[in-house]
């Protein structure tokens, strides 16, 4: 097949959408598709070509206000008509994106067939300006593209959930879990884990907790703070870059801040972490979430997102996101990691059964060929 997959960014940018859009373009290549993948490419964290990649200068500032939404120019916009008549086949990845809307519009005009992925809902914005911009942008441009693809996935239950009483598909939605590298991502030995935690400075009486992710509203980052001051017997580890959120300001003695890493490196800290703590809403489910899962790190999410996928609730710990009940959350988990020796093993095989990045290749695969029949 010819595929076009389009995606917001590449993974220089570092968030969900796009390592899963990699994931997928990297699937379908070694299956011997030709793939050509657009994405926009951001001056500070610019793309390196593979393949068939071909990257969409754009602009970034509107990220500064708490969410990524990349613009293209007019002309980039129109040219992706070119890309959309040399496929078989269209995969985009979300409905509001501006790549994404230019691209779709550019195959109803040229009767290519499009399936839509969509991995998040709507978000609780604290600000009433955004939430209303959001809600208008779904309630319109969000539902036309949502209702003319030809086949939509949602990567998770709570999102489909969220979306099937506000648009009436072309065809049944489905649901196609998002994939991980399995062979990147696994448990260490005991031996081994013992030896990251100490190169990492570990200290093994106290327990390290991880947040990986932008510093933003969105993700929970604001949460963390309180959780952080009420815990000064662990050590906090946040990755990530500000947003509208800056931890950097915080100065508190037991937290450390790095930034955004390979996912080679950020391997070792999910395997030396006791729990990653994600305190994110309207999101799927989030890919560094199932990466800590498949290296047996548990993790603390909010009950929306772990609702999403019901069957792994048995071990994942989650909360309300109220404060009282956040610490609480946190508590309980941090008693349970400490007890239960079989814990981290539970949760790795888990994930290894649930989010092989082949598997998820494979159903996209078999519905885009659907499509192009």
């Amino acid at each position: 097949m010819r595929i076009l997959l389009v995606s917001n960014y590449y993974p220089e940018h570092v968030g969900g959408i796009e390592t899963v859009a990699a994931t997928l373009t990297v699937g379908y290549r070694r299956r011997g598709h030709e793939v050509r993948w657009i994405a926009g490419d951001i001056s500070s964290r610019p793309h390196a070509p593979r393949g068939d990649d071909l990257p969409v200068r754009v602009w970034n500032g509107i990220e500064r206000l708490g969410f990524p939404y990349p613009l293209p120019s007019p002309a980039a916009a129109i040219g992706l008509g070119r890309q959309v008549a040399w496929s078989q086949v269209v995969h985009l990845h979300d409905c509001l994106y501006a790549l994404n809307v230019a691209a779709f519009l550019a195959t109803r005009r040229l009767h290519r067939p499009v399936l839509l992925t969509q991995h998040v809902a709507k978000v609780p914005y604290p600000n009433p300006l955004l939430r209303g911009l959001q809600s208008a942008a779904y309630a319109t441009i969000g539902r036309s593209v949502l209702s003319r693809a030809d086949q939509v996935v949602f990567v998770s239950d709570q999102v489909q959930r969220w979306f099937e009483p506000r648009v009436r598909f072309h065809r049944p939605a489905r649901v196609i879990e998002n994939g991980i590298d399995a062979d990147l991502f696994q448990p260490p030995t005991d031996d081994r884990r013992d030896a990251i935690r100490a190169a990492l400075g570990a200290n093994g009486s106290r327990p390290l907790l991880l947040f990986v992710g932008r510093f933003v509203e969105k993700k929970g980052v604001r949460l963390l703070r309180p959780l952080i001051e009420a815990t000064p017997t662990s050590d906090w580890l946040l990755i990530g870059r500000p947003g509208d959120v800056d931890p950097w300001t915080w100065r508190l003695p037991n937290l450390r801040l790095l930034a955004p890493m390979q996912p080679t490196q950020l391997r070792d800290y999910y395997a030396a972490a006791d729990l990653l703590v994600l305190p994110s809403s309207g999101e799927g489910f989030p890919v560094v979430a199932q990466e800590a899962m498949a290296c047996g790190t548990p993790v603390l999410l909010s009950e929306p997102t772990a609702a999403g996928l019901p069957a792994i609730r048995e071990v994942v710990f989650t909360s309300t996101l109220d404060r009282g009940d956040l610490e609480d959350a946190l508590h309980r988990a941090l008693q349970t990691v400490n007890s239960d020796a079989g814990l981290r093993r539970r949760v790795a095989s888990c994930a290894r059964e649930r989010w092989r990045a082949d598997t998820m290749v494979s159903r996209y695969e078999e519905q885009l060929m659907d499509l192009v029949r």
